[in-house]
């Protein structure tokens, strides 16, 4: 084939890939939105008997993440890429188009960097994993082109692609990559076949090779399907407790520790509700553990059908709960909190021989006052919980004042006591200064 029609071809080819890329990442730079600081989001809560859970990206629990995996698909790519120049600058057989090779395998090299290092992963969504491939089969094609096409060392790297993309990638995306690397191939070998022409064992050849990068793709798609439902099992495991639906203590920790982090960022606060059941020992002792969790299930049920999508509930023990409200401060709180002590206390459990309710206490603590830290939040927290046990029970303690400044329980939402009561309900009577009942006297620095 003459030097300008094979320039000609290998422009075509890097035009289209960029084509590719500019059609995903400009409109997403454009749409871009530029609204200030970022507001966290918790992931929904879902119910205990959902059917699934979304994949949930983060904490590694013992198996490679995507995140991992792109990594090593990364470090795999430059590899390739500098293999390929040294082998040109060694062998010295491709010294008639080694500038537009080098060339080539430098852009390569730039865009691998910007697409899986610069750009970030949500600004193209699910089409970064299309650029990288279309750009991958165009690279590979290209350089298959420009040193001798079918004859090319580099036609390895038609396999290389399929098998990164099954491992990284998952629905058809595998398949589609599988097809269109096989289309490229084809094309090399009618463009620019062997130098033994197109003969039948040439064609034998390019057949064999086309099944076996659909053997190859089917193989690496098994098993990164495989990897991908045991990690997003291990996943659910820890994020999710199996009995309420809630998160689980560990998801729970990471999570007020990013919001520690924003409230820092942004300056807006955020408080903690830690729920505990009253004398669920007795229940436990009188109708059995089932009952028992019969119980927590449906207490769990109640926080999740009253907490917004931006907060995240967690079961921080046996009969324990915590909540994070987010850019909530202590009158919201203390609203959150009422309602959910009212909800629970609605709560009617029937057996066989008659029935079974439960109340809960409740500790609140909000960010910075009641600590600056994920330790003293919790040290915090707990002792506002365990001040409503002592108080009698069934009731709200935290860092809100009462009407009456005076009031004996100030900083506590007695159920039992009509002047509270009333307090509870007035917000007007809920402010963020404290009460008589200091944080102090928690044991955490204020």
């Amino acid at each position: 084939m003459p030097t300008e029609y094979l320039l000609l071809l290998v422009s075509v080819i890097v035009l289209a890939h960029l084509g590719v890329l500019a059609a995903f990442v400009l409109p997403r730079v454009a749409a871009r939105p530029n609204d200030g600081p970022e507001v966290r989001r918790f992931r929904p809560l879902r119910p205990a008997d959902a059917g699934g859970f979304e994949e949930p990206a983060g904490e590694g629990v013992g198996l490679p993440s995507m995140s991992a995996i792109d990594r090593v698909v990364r470090l795999v790519s430059l590899l390739f890429l500098a293999t390929a120049g040294l082998a040109v600058a060694v062998s010295g057989s491709f010294a008639r188009f080694e500038v537009p090779i080098y060339v080539l395998l430098t852009a390569a090299t730039v865009a691998v960097v910007m697409v899986g290092v610069l750009l970030p992963p949500a600004l193209l969504g699910r089409g970064r994993r299309v650029v990288q491939a279309s750009g991958a089969i165009g690279v590979v094609t290209a350089l298959v082109v420009l040193t001798g096409g079918m004859d090319s060392p580099f036609v390895a790297g038609y396999f290389v692609i399929v098998a990164a993309a099954a491992l990284s990638s998952e629905d058809v995306a595998p398949a589609v990559v599988s097809i269109f690397a096989s289309l490229a191939y084809v094309l090399v070998a009618v463009v620019m076949p062997s130098s033994d022409g197109l003969n039948a064992p040439v064609v034998a050849e390019i057949g064999f090779r086309m099944a076996a990068l659909g053997l190859l793709a089917y193989l690496a798609t098994v098993i990164g399907g495989q990897q991908r439902r045991a990690r997003e099992a291990a996943l659910r495991l820890a994020r999710f407790d199996p009995l309420t639906g809630l998160y689980t203590r560990h998801f729970l920790y990471s999570a007020i520790e990013r919001e520690i982090s924003r409230a820092t960022r942004t300056g807006r606060g955020f408080c903690l509700l830690m729920l505990d059941l009253d004398d669920l020992k007795k229940v436990n002792d009188t109708h059995g553990h089932p009952t028992g969790d019969r119980i927590i299930r449906a207490v769990g049920e109640v926080i999740r059908r009253s907490v917004r999508e931006s907060d995240l509930a967690a079961r921080y023990g046996g009969d324990e709960f915590v909540v994070v409200l987010p850019e909530t401060d202590s009158s919201g709180a203390f609203t959150v909190a009422s309602k959910l002590r009212a909800d629970v206390a609605a709560l009617v459990l029937r057996l066989d021989t008659g029935t079974v309710q439960t109340s809960i206490s409740a500790g609140l603590v909000c960010h910075p006052e009641g600590g600056a830290t994920l330790e003293q939040l919790m040290a915090t927290v707990d002792a506002a919980m365990y001040e409503s046990k002592r108080l009698g029970k069934d009731r709200i303690v935290g860092p809100v004042a009462a009407p009456d400044a005076g009031s004996a329980d100030a900083g506590s939402a007695d159920p039992g006591n009509a002047d509270a009561g009333d307090a509870r309900d007035t917000k007007a009577g809920i402010t963020n200064a404290a009460s008589k009942l200091e944080l102090g006297r928690f044991g955490s620095p204020v």
